[in-house]
């Protein structure tokens, strides 16, 4: 059997050891605000794409069209212009589809 002293001992190094794991946890949790602070960017950056997604939607195309029509003879000013109008209309409409599906706020009330 070990002594009252042995007993003492052991007492105080579980104090010990029960003392430096809480100091250990407090630097964990300051290490992790810290690591959370200094990346609360990356959300910002991340949301980006999901907000530009129906613009990239419309511009993919129309840089694409643009490209195509740029490799032709060039047209005068006014048959470019009438060009671009006559995709402004569907272009607009698939904006404002896009648009709506993404800002419309979802009802509080159950269906009945």
């Amino acid at each position: 059997m070990l002594g009252r002293k042995e007993l003492e001992k052991l007492a105080l190094a579980q104090q010990t050891l029960v003392a430096e794991s809480g100091l250990n946890r407090l630097a964990l949790e300051v290490e992790l605000q810290n690591l959370c602070s200094a990346t609360s960017w990356v959300n910002e950056v991340a949301r980006w794409p999901r907000k530009l997604g129906p613009l990239l939607t419309l511009l993919a195309p129309l840089a694409g069209f643009l490209l195509a029509r740029g490799s032709r003879r060039p047209a005068s000013w006014f048959t470019r212009v009438a060009a671009a109008a006559k995709w402004l209309g569907p272009l607009y409409a698939l904006w404002r589809r896009f648009s709506a599906s993404q800002t419309k706020p979802e009802s509080a009330e159950p269906a009945a």
